[in-house]
């Protein structure tokens, strides 16, 4: 198939959802489907890599002499993608003879703008909802966020939904929406994977919120009598903050690659650590997103604690499938009763095992997404 990949979120072997649109969209090119990717010049400006040689990039402009100002809605924002759509898409579409669409509902500019192509082209849509865009917008912006979002949930074939809970903010398109988890890495785990009874060592990557700093902070205070340390791949100042106030707390700057991290924690770390905060409330958009970082910890057998509210996507997740590292609130209480009586078990490795292969395994996942998209 020919594919066309539309968002201002370029697909990377990065981080977040860019990581994840890139795993998905490698696989499709290395089946020899042709994959070209369009995102905006400002977009392109901030990337932290180039995209691989795989993939067929278009850059369009955001500005040009005679474009008007962008608007989210109404007249400027259809006068615009008028244009885009007249002076480059339509040209790509038929020279390389798109057959798929694929989107991301995300923001107010490309994201409608792939709803509008497929409007004009009627090629069949398929979208990914990781964000929920009602949970992470705010004031003036959310109105037209909201329509911005009908207008691709409703120009889509499919959504790639990464929690339930998605079905429950937008119920008119749950028809529409299938679960598709955050495709982790290939990589296989090097060894076999066991936690050491002394000294344990726990590690965190990625993003670190800083909603999250006072739950850091408890949870930094109960590991110091539990002779544990805590590794923090990050960059961020309140991640330096933990590091001058807390003798466990090791800091280090992100990796380039999710790989490169992943390979550190499992030669140096015992567990993964997710933590949240204790009310969605404080962080609204936790009740739909799904960390993909538990998923590519438990590729490569790497336990983790997860400290999520109980009605978060991933704390729904821990209590249907009785993960035995999950807690809803931090205390000396609850983290000694882990280290005590979850880690040492047969029973919390059997159940890595079994999401491993059987929820989280990157073919079966990628098996879901290619069988969606081919029908």
């Amino acid at each position: 198939m020919n594919i066309l990949f539309i968002s201002e979120l370029i697909p990377n072997d990065t981080y977040a959802s860019q990581v994840v649109f890139y795993r998905h969209l490698s696989r499709l090119a290395s089946e020899g489907h042709n994959i070209h990717v369009i995102c905006d010049q400002n977009s392109y400006n901030r990337r932290i890599k180039d995209l691989p040689l795989d993939f067929k990039l278009h850059v369009i402009p955001n500005r040009k002499f005679y474009y008007l100002p962008y608007r989210p809605s109404g007249l400027l924002q259809w006068l615009r993608f008028y244009l885009l759509y007249h002076e480059y898409i339509k040209k790509i579409i038929r020279q390389f003879a798109i057959e798929r669409l694929i989107g991301v509902v995300n923001g107010n500019f490309l994201s409608p703008f792939t709803a509008y192509t497929q409007q004009q082209t009627k090629i069949p849509l398929f979208s990914f909802f990781h964000d929920d865009t009602i949970e992470i917008s705010w004031g003036a912006d959310l109105k037209s966020t909201i329509a911005n979002t009908i207008k691709i949930l409703q120009a889509s074939n499919n959504v790639f939904i990464a929690s339930e809970s998605f079905k429950q903010n937008w119920p008119l398109f749950s028809h529409k929406f299938k679960l598709l988890f955050p495709i982790p890495s290939a990589q296989k785990s090097p060894g076999e994977h066991r936690i050491r009874t002394t000294s344990i060592s726990i590690g965190y990557s990625g993003t670190f919120y800083a909603e999250t700093l006072p739950f850091f902070v408890k949870f930094c205070e109960c590991l110091k009598d539990l002779n544990a340390n805590l590794t923090i791949i990050g960059n961020n100042t309140n991640i330096d903050f933990l590091a001058k106030n807390f003798e466990n707390v090791n800091v280090l700057p992100l990796f380039s690659t999710s790989e490169e991290s992943n390979d550190f924690l499992f030669e140096n770390c015992d567990l993964g650590m997710i933590i949240y905060t204790e009310e969605v409330s404080q962080m609204p958009w936790i009740k739909t997103c799904f960390p993909s970082k538990f998923i590519q910890f438990c590729s490569i057998d790497l336990p983790t604690i997860i400290v999520a509210p109980k009605d978060s996507a991933v704390g729904k997740w821990c209590i249907e499938n009785n993960w035995p590292l999950y807690i809803d609130k931090i205390s000396a209480t609850a983290i000694t009763n882990l280290f005590e009586h979850a880690l040492f078990t047969e029973e919390l490795f059997k159940q890595i095992a079994h999401v491993k292969n059987n929820i989280f395994d990157a073919e079966k996942i990628h098996a879901q997404f290619v069988n969606a998209i081919s029908q």
